[in-house]
């Protein structure tokens, strides 16, 4: 299961009611780290600063988790501008990135660093970024910086539209892990496992009953992908 955590929600009594309760129903958290609405610009989300990563590090470890490894989300589809304070960065990102793994891993060696899941239906404009040109930025800005990670968030969503039926092959639909693997593979000698943590058909577009069988098919052939943990 996959919850956001945001600035500020330092709740201890509620987060480690959350943990237990995943134990008890033998699920495995995965947070997701997360700002606040930006102040100036109610449009966009504000920028994480390294403080807030130690603030996130040390409330974390405070934490009693139901499983070994404490998997961490390090923000939310960052290629896109609306969630990078008005304009995506991806050298900023991948140095923020790095410095996470440092902060949390000198914590405990448990925790399994993920990166942000990309916006696979973003072009590269000026604002925001294809998810492969981000990768590649990163990559310049931080060499090696897919070497330092645990894991990467995917979120295949069926674009366009999050309507496309699952047998649709393209880089912006449910297939999209696997061109995000292979962009990847390309930069870095580790194959990450992927999380698929966001997905999903628009409710309102197509009926359930077909929604219902456009699962099915997904997790029947696209989905068993041996990379895929989550």
């Amino acid at each position: 299961v996959t919850i956001p955590i945001q600035n500020g929600d330092r709740d201890l009594k509620k987060w480690q009611n959350f943990m237990d309760r995943a134990g008890k129903m033998h699920l495995i958290p995965i947070i997701r780290l997360a700002t606040e609405g930006n102040y100036f610009n109610t449009s966009s989300w504000s920028k994480p600063k390294d403080e807030d990563i130690v603030d996130f590090a040390n409330f974390l470890d405070s934490l009693e988790w139901p499983v070994k490894n404490r998997y961490v989300i390090i923000y939310n589809e960052v290629n896109r501008g609306d969630e990078w304070q008005g304009k995506a960065k991806p050298d900023e990102y991948a140095r923020l990135l790095s410095y996470s793994v440092t902060v949390l891993k000198s914590k405990n060696p448990d925790f399994f660093i993920i990166s942000s899941g990309m916006d696979n239906a973003a072009s590269t404009d000026g604002t925001n970024f294809s998810e492969y040109d981000y990768f590649e930025k990163m990559n310049i800005a931080i060499p090696g910086i897919f070497n330092q990670i645990d894991g990467f968030s995917s979120h295949s969503y069926p674009n366009p539209a999050f309507s496309s039926p699952p047998d649709i092959d393209t880089p912006k639909s449910i297939h999209s892990f696997l061109y995000e693997i292979n962009d990847i593979d390309s930069i870095t000698s580790k194959k990450l496992p992927v999380f698929i943590t966001e997905t999903g058909w628009d409710q309102e577009a197509i009926p359930t009953a077909k929604i219902a069988s456009y699962y099915k098919e997904a997790f029947d052939t696209v989905w068993n992908n041996e990379r895929i943990v989550a």
